[in-house]
């Protein structure tokens, strides 16, 4: 209790309830302050961008692989509308699911090539390698998982190792390369990893990169339907 000047007493002291509301303001600001931290200051500094260059306007064969375990989710729509403008162009497409169809990653076993097959390990792989050795183009879409490729798009990429191994009797027909994402962010910084992961892949393999489309701010299972980036998706299938 303090008085003023006149000599009345006043109550300076500001009350329990005055304090704890600031005080919930300020953790509140805080913690918003700290998830924006988190989003800006967490990625790389790669530049992002999405862009896509036309072909040589011929046939050719074109390989997608998916990576959500989530059928039907929003980057299968945004692959399905890929490969029907792939295959309005002319183009044969073959899909492959790596959520539906799970193989484990790469083992570091040693044993590739020893049965005449790619690799020794017995699942989906199987499926997949012939799919590689007759692809021009492969097509990674994914969604983004902790600022990279799902695991599942990524135990399959792991399992191309065969095809760079030092006494590998044949490669991949792979020459070209296209990347598609879509993610609940809405900033292009967190597809960096992704990014610079597959910019680094297709310059060790000498692929050209013939496009990448980044679709930010989607989540909801279905809320690609009727998105713009669809019929850039379909654009890019017809340019392949």
């Amino acid at each position: 209790m303090t008085r003023d000047e006149s000599g009345t007493g006043k109550d300076m002291c500001p009350s329990r309830r005055s304090l704890l509301l600031g005080g919930s303001v300020v953790a509140v600001v805080l913690g918003a302050a700290g998830i924006v931290a988190k989003t800006l200051f967490s990625t790389t500094s790669v530049r992002v961008e999405s862009f896509v260059t036309r072909g040589a306007g011929k046939s050719r064969n074109i390989l997608v692989l998916t990576g959500s375990g989530r059928e039907g989710g929003n980057s299968d729509l945004l692959a399905q509308a890929f490969v029907q403008g792939a295959r309005e162009a002319g183009h044969r497409v073959d899909v492959f699911a790596c959520g539906q169809k799970p193989m484990v990653s790469c083992m570091h076993c040693g044993g590739c090539w020893s049965t005449g097959a790619p690799c020794v390990l017995e699942d989906s792989f199987n499926e997949l390698w012939p799919l590689l050795e007759r692809a021009d183009l492969l097509v990674l879409c994914s969604p983004l998982y902790w600022y990279a490729m799902s695991g599942h798009i990524k135990c399959a990429i792991d399992r191309f190792f065969p095809y760079s191994h030092r006494e590998k009797p044949r490669d991949m027909a792979v020459r070209e390369a296209m990347l598609l994402m879509v993610g609940e962010t809405p900033l292009l910084r967190s597809f960096a990893g992704a990014a610079s992961s597959y910019r680094q892949m297709i310059g060790y393999k000498g692929w050209k990169d013939r496009g990448r489309l980044f679709v930010t701010g989607v989540n909801s299972y279905g809320a690609m339907r009727n998105h713009p980036a669809l019929e850039k998706a379909r654009e890019m299938g017809r340019l392949a």
